[in-house]
Parts: C-alpha cells; structure tokens; sequence
C-alpha cells in the first residue's frame, strides 16, 4: 500500500527552518510581533480590571468621606471631670449660628461610665456657675460623639455643664467663658 502512495511531497521552503531562525532574505525585513493568545490576554485585562477595583475600594476605605467629618466650627471649649468623674472629658465643637438662632454642636466625650437602663446625660449651659438652659440629652458607650442643638444667645451664658439628667451632680464642667 505504502508504494502504491508514492514518496510523501517535498517540505515547503518556509517549514526547512526552525521558528525565530531568519533565512538570509530575510534579514532586512522586521519580524512581525507576536501574537498573544486570546486566553492569556483576556486573563491579562480581567486581572487590571481587578486591580482598578481593589485600588479604588481602598481608596473609599482609606480616604476621607467629608461630609460624614465636616463640621464647620465656629469654637472649641473643653470640659473637664468634676469630684468623682476627674478622668472625664469632653471636647465641644459650636458650629456657626443658624439663620434661626440655632447653634449646632458636637461633642466628643471620654472617660464617663455608661449608665444603667435609660440613664442618659444632659449638656446645659451655666450662668454664674448655676444651671440656666439644657441644649440636650445623650447616652455614652466608650468615646461618644453626639450631636445637640443649643437654641440661644450664647453670650448671656457663662459656661457649660454635664450632669446626669434629673441630678444636680456636675461631672464635666468648663471654665468661665
């Protein structure tokens, strides 16, 4: 059967040289790059494109949010522990004044106990040293910061107060101001 066939035909010229070898003809024509394969190159962008991503998601985490940080502070006064509570503190940034009146505030308090049940605090602005207006209840669990409202002219007070709500007990008090 095998001579019946005949001899097998003769290479092609362009097979007779191993692949990357170049013939003398063609050393002065530049070789064509070479072509990468589909996988490879669909594998090459679904990995960039996961890169992006990650980047960008560390970024979110990472970087600043604004406007869950921005308060725009017109005034900082700081509060200190009073008798029992000397290791408290407080931190009260006043925003600038509403067109209502209102003057938005956030206070950053360290260092007082949780309490018991529904037991909250209560932020009160002082005259002479004795309570004269409240702008607010709030509850603490560690470092708390808590947003309250102080509805008045600040300058007929003379500082600010955290008492437990209903008690006459002052545990963070400010200097004169």
């Amino acid at each position: 059967l095998l001579v019946a066939a005949g001899p097998p035909p003769e290479l092609p010229p362009a097979l007779a040289e191993p692949p990357g070898h170049r013939s003398a003809e063609m050393a002065g024509v530049p070789a064509l790059p070479r072509q990468v394969p589909r996988r490879r190159l669909a594998a090459a962008l679904v990995l960039a494109a996961a890169l992006v991503l990650a980047s960008f998601g560390a970024g979110y985490l990472i970087g600043d949010r604004g406007a869950e940080e921005a308060f725009p502070t017109d005034f900082v006064v700081a509060l200190r522990g009073d008798g029992t509570e000397g290791a408290a503190r407080a931190s009260l940034e006043v925003g600038e004044r509403d067109e209502g009146g209102n003057w938005p505030m956030r206070m950053t308090v360290r260092g007082l106990p949780a309490l018991p049940g529904d037991g909250r605090y209560e932020l009160l602005l002082t005259r002479g040293g004795r309570r004269a207006a409240t702008c607010g209840t709030f509850r603490v669990d560690g470092t708390t910061v808590v947003y309250l409202n102080a509805p008045y002219r600040l300058r007929r007070f003379t500082g600010w107060i955290v008492t437990r709500e209903g008690s006459d007990e002052v545990l963070l008090r400010t200097s004169e101001i």
